[in-house]
């Protein structure tokens, strides 16, 4: 899908987004690519010593990226490979003034093409003496399946063949502060491909002020780890604006609350995706950062160039085991997987935050207000206190009769469930479901808005299976099918029987995580 490119002018310089995702101002962007592009490059310099550096730069077509690794004389080669020609174009002529005119300059060579196949295509052809000594990965954040592939497990281990044993990764990660578990996520993806990296956050005015917290990357060595003292002998250009030693430093310090986060993710890889699960759902630092004043802990730091490197690698290999367990494998975005991880969540959360509507309503969009939340479960609250289940399963049964006899199976094997349930649990549910009734959602931040578990854990399986449903069949799961007829023809054939499965499975879909959420209350 072609990509939306827009540049706003502003009084204080220019700021480029791309399908709205801001990609740099031209007022802070120095901090953002000195400490994505030096730190690597100086390091390069510091191990291969009167060697004529080759380097990688994958996207980074504004040109901002080559700009910082020019700033060395010792670099002798770039090859900055970027999708998009329109990018590139943009670094040649709007951006210029802002990248010196890297694009332009004789060592540097662009490739409007798919970095993955850039990489495969070296692997397969390329002299091995052709390797390079820094690998700068400076990708757009992800907002599809297909832009994780060049996060993937895969994909690192690409970068790893291409380079120099003792050569130099730098990756645009995403927010350890916003994105805890996506950021974990790509480190221990990293390690798993063979790369050792240390994760890195700093403060980007800009990105503050679109929401974004602190940015974060990931400075990897393939063969030989990074140390302390290798950091602290970095010689760097003399007119940066930005990047200072002491400053630098700094990047690698973690609040332990977050770091502590890295040992609950698994590994993203082409086989088994889970990036794209971990950047819908932050999951918990944001909830319990509404916890009372008086339940909040001072923050404890860690240093990542002080930690072992076989420490982390334990927990990497734990991460990888992780993702090869059968229960974990399984598809993160698939309805079970979904309903599963948000059971949990509730579960895990502190009791004090388990039933607040933010934890109930899964990737909401930011600019959701508190009355539209209540809105929707006041709606919610009116179907549930509607459904006969048992009845209306019955119902589906017996309009169902069209349907592919592997489906009416499935059918009546909830009804036996459904059944099984009424009996066990008919007098908490109900119980429950008479307290849901009774409940008034609040519509301000200051006032407590909580439901009864039970009932908390059905919105939040209710929340999963109307989603997953509009995706598979939109037109059913919303009543927005539409007949018509004419000149054009009609439609009322297959597409009415599609949307009416649609409808059954969706509702059938309510019943079984129904039982779900039994099943984790038990």
């Amino acid at each position: 899908m072609p990509a939306s490119l827009f540049i706003e002018h502003c009084p204080n310089g220019l700021a480029f987004y791309i399908n709205g995702e801001l990609q740099f101002h031209t007022e802070d962007e120095q901090i953002y690519h000195e400490y994505l592009v030096i730190p690597a490059i100086a390091l390069a310099v510091k191990r291969f010593p009167q060697v004529p550096l080759r380097v990688l730069i994958c996207g980074g077509g504004d040109g901002l990226a080559a700009r910082d690794v020019l700033r060395f004389p010792g670099v002798s080669h770039i090859d900055l490979v970027d999708y998009n020609p329109d990018v590139l174009e943009l670094g040649r002529t709007v951006f210029s003034a802002f990248n010196h005119n890297s694009l332009t300059n004789l060592k540097v060579t662009t490739h409007s093409q798919d970095a993955f196949e850039f990489l495969e295509n070296i692997v397969t052809n390329a002299p091995s003496h052709d390797l390079y000594h820094v690998a700068i990965c400076d990708f757009t954040y992800p907002s599809s399946d297909a832009e994780t592939r060049v996060k993937s497990k895969e994909w690192f281990e690409l970068v790893r063949q291409v380079l120099h044993p003792q050569g130099i990764v730098a990756e645009n990660a995403v927010s350890p502060e916003r994105k805890t578990l996506g950021f974990w996520c790509l480190y221990q993806t990293m390690w798993s491909a063979g790369l050792q990296p240390k994760p890195m956050a700093i403060s980007i005015p800009s990105f503050h002020r679109q929401g974004l917290g602190d940015w974060g990357f990931l400075l990897a060595a393939a063969n030989q780890p990074i140390a302390r003292s290798e950091i602290l002998s970095l010689e760097f250009p003399s007119d940066l604006r930005a990047l200072t030693l002491e400053n630098l430093l700094a990047t690698f310090v973690f609040d332990k609350a977050i770091a502590s986060q890295r040992t609950h993710v698994s590994i993203h890889s082409l086989e088994n995706p889970q990036l794209s699960y971990y950047l819908l759902n932050p999951l918990t630092l944001e909830i319990e950062s509404h916890l009372p004043p008086e339940r909040e802990v001072q923050s404890e730091l860690l240093d990542f160039l002080a930690i072992s490197e076989l420490d982390e690698l334990t927990l990497a290999t734990q991460s990888l085991m992780r993702s090869l367990n059968s229960e974990s494998s399984a598809d993160p975005l698939k309805l079970e997987s979904l309903a599963r991880r948000w059971l949990t969540q509730m579960e895990s959360s502190h009791p004090a935050m388990r039933s607040l509507l933010p934890s109930l309503l899964p990737s909401q969009h930011p600019y959701h207000t508190p009355k539209m939340t209540a809105s929707w479960l006041q709606a919610t609250q009116q179907l549930i206190a509607q459904i006969d289940l048992p009845r209306l399963l019955q119902k589906i049964l017996e309009r169902g009769k069209a349907l592919p006899s592997h489906i009416r199976n499935d059918l009546n094997q909830l009804l036996t469930k459904l059944q099984a349930l009424d009996s066990e649990t008919s007098s908490e549910f109900k119980r429950d479901m008479q307290e849901f009734q009774r409940w008034e959602p609040q519509t301000t931040a200051q006032e407590s808005s909580t439901v009864p578990g039970t009932i908390a854990k059905l919105i939040a399986a209710l929340s999963v299976t109307l989603l997953v449903a509009n995706v598979i069949a939109p037109d059913s799961v919303f009543a927005k099918g539409t007949y018509y007829g004419g000149s054009g023809g009609s439609s009322n054939g297959d597409d009415m029987s599609l949307g009416l499965l649609g409808l059954f499975l969706t509702m059938g879909g309510v019943i079984w995580l129904i039982c779900l959420a039994g099943e984790e209350n038990s």
